[in-house]
């Protein structure tokens, strides 16, 4: 006995795939820091997008994410960063904080922000220190802030 299996899409189906996941490109923040190591600052450069159905970290949109890089080639010297987002939607006035720590040869990131619809101000802040033995040796401070509407 043979069976064929013919699939038919109209009406009442269903697409597993969405149309359309690219999130919005918003801006590119300068958020530059002194560098721990005794070399010179570290540039590091925060994009943020904004209309984002399927955040990073998993959770329901809308969100906006913040995702920072000093797009240096790696070298031999280890950083480690904490990296704070405060956040505060303008037109609700909800307000919340994200923390996330990280480790690496370069500075590289990404916060998720779960502010509600509307427009949102923010304020990024790093601490980036050197790994020599010990985690965040000579820590080196910095901030800058945006705004994108969710």
């Amino acid at each position: 006995m043979v069976a064929t299996v013919i699939g038919v899409v109209g009406p009442g189906s269903a697409n597993a795939i969405p149309d359309y996941t690219e999130p919005n490109y918003v801006t590119t923040l300068n958020c530059t820091s002194a560098n721990p190591w005794p070399a010179g600052p570290v540039k590091i450069r925060v994009d943020v997008f904004n209309n984002i159905r399927f955040p990073a970290d998993g959770l329901p949109g809308p969100a906006i994410a913040l995702i920072g890089t000093d797009r240096a080639k790696p070298v031999a010297l280890e950083y480690t960063y904490d990296i704070t987002v405060s956040w505060r939607n303008l037109r609700t006035g909800r307000t919340g904080t994200v923390f996330v720590p990280g480790r690496g040869f370069t500075v590289k990131w990404q916060v998720d922000i779960h502010p509600g619809r509307g427009p949102v101000a923010f304020t990024i802040k790093q601490k980036l220190g050197a790994l020599a033995f010990n985690p965040m040796v000579n820590p080196q401070y910095s901030s800058c802030s945006g705004r994108a509407t969710a």
